[in-house]
C-alpha cells in the first residue's frame, strides 16, 4: 500500500500533467502493448516504488515487472522494468513516472558518491538540507535518507536553527535558549567566525554549525572546544569533502544534494 503523502504527491503531479486530457493518446489506438523502461547511463537507482505507483494510479490493471531493486547499481542499457497493458495508460503515465525515477535516482546516486568519499570516517554523517525544489521535498528527502544522508531538518518544525538573520532579531540569546530548553527543543546555532563559535560554546545547546570555516579553522576550534556536537557546512563539494572529514566533526551538511540535481537518463520504449 502506498503511503498517503506519496499518493497525494503523485495525484498532484499527474494532475499537473493533465494526464486525463492527453490529446495525443486520445487520438491514438488503445491497444495491448508491452513497454520497457531502460537506463541510458550507469548509476545507482532509486524511486522504483514511486514510478510503479504512478502507473498504477493511472491504470490499476497495468502489470509492472521490476527487473532491478532500489539502491542497486545498474549499467547503461539495463532493462529496469517491463510494463504491459493498454497503450493509452502507459503513454499518459510515462512522463510523470520517469520524472520521479530520474530525479530521485539522480539524488540517491549523488548521495552515495559523497558517502564513498568519506567511507574511512564512519562516525561523520552527511546531512541534506531544506534547499529543495518547491513541492519536491518528500521524494528528494526520501532518496537522500535511503542513501544514508538524513535531513538536517525536514521542516521548520523539526528543531531550532539560529542563523545570522535570526540572531539579529533576538535581544537576549541566553534567555532564548533557556526558553527553548524548557520546551525540550534542540538548538543549533550557526557560527560564521571562530570568535563567535568560541562564544556560543559556553551555551547549553545541541550543536554548533561552523559555516564556511576552512579545514584549518575547524581543526583549530576542535583543539580547545568540543562540548557540543559539531556540524560543518558551506563550500563543501564532492572534490573537497575529504578535507572536511576531520576527527571531532559529527555532521557535514550539503545543500547541493537536493539543490543541484542532475537527473539520470532513463527512457521508456514500446516494443
Amino acid at each position: 500500500m502506498v503511503d498517503k503523502r506519496i499518493n497525494q504527491h503523485i495525484i498532484s503531479a499527474l494532475n499537473e500533467d493533465q494526464y486525463q486530457n492527453d490529446l495525443t493518446s486520445k487520438l491514438s489506438k488503445n491497444i495491448e502493448v508491452q513497454a520497457s523502461i531502460i537506463s541510458k547511463e550507469s548509476f545507482y537507482i532509486y524511486g522504483l516504488n514511486w514510478m510503479k505507483a504512478v502507473f498504477k494510479k493511472v491504470d490499476k490493471n497495468l502489470k509492472i515487472d521490476l527487473k532491478v531493486r532500489d539502491g542497486e547499481y545498474i549499467n547503461n542499457k539495463k532493462i529496469i522494468a517491463k510494463i504491459s497493458g493498454k497503450s493509452r495508460s502507459i503513454l499518459s503515465a510515462e512522463r510523470t513516472a520517469l520524472n520521479y525515477l530520474q530525479t530521485m535516482s539522480g539524488v540517491y546516486d549523488k548521495c552515495i558518491r559523497y558517502k564513498k568519499k568519506i567511507i574511512h570516517k564512519p562516525n561523520i554523517k552527511i546531512l541534506h538540507t531544506r534547499k529543495t525544489i518547491p513541492l519536491m521535498r518528500l521524494p528528494l528527502s526520501e532518496a537522500c535518507s535511503a542513501a544514508g544522508c538524513n535531513p538536517h531538518r525536514y521542516s521548520l518544525s523539526d528543531g531550532i536553527l539560529l542563523k545570522e538573520n535570526h540572531l539579529r532579531v533576538i535581544d537576549n540569546l541566553e534567555e532564548f535558549i533557556l526558553k527553548a530548553n524548557k520546551k525540550k527543543q534542540k538548538v543549533i546555532i550557526e557560527a560564521k567566525s571562530p570568535s563567535f563559535a568560541k562564544k556560543i560554546s559556553k551555551l547549553k545547546i545541541e550543536r554548533i554549525l561552523l559555516d564556511n570555516f576552512t579545514p584549518k579553522q575547524i581543526k583549530d576550534y576542535l583543539k580547545s572546544y568540543k562540548k557540543q556536537k559539531i556540524e560543518v557546512s558551506g563550500s563543501i563539494n564532492i572534490n573537497n569533502i575529504k578535507k572536511y572529514a576531520i576527527d571531532g566533526v559529527n555532521f557535514i551538511s550539503i545543500g547541493s544534494l537536493t539543490k543541484n540535481i542532475i537527473s539520470k537518463d532513463i527512457s521508456l520504449l514500446i516494443e
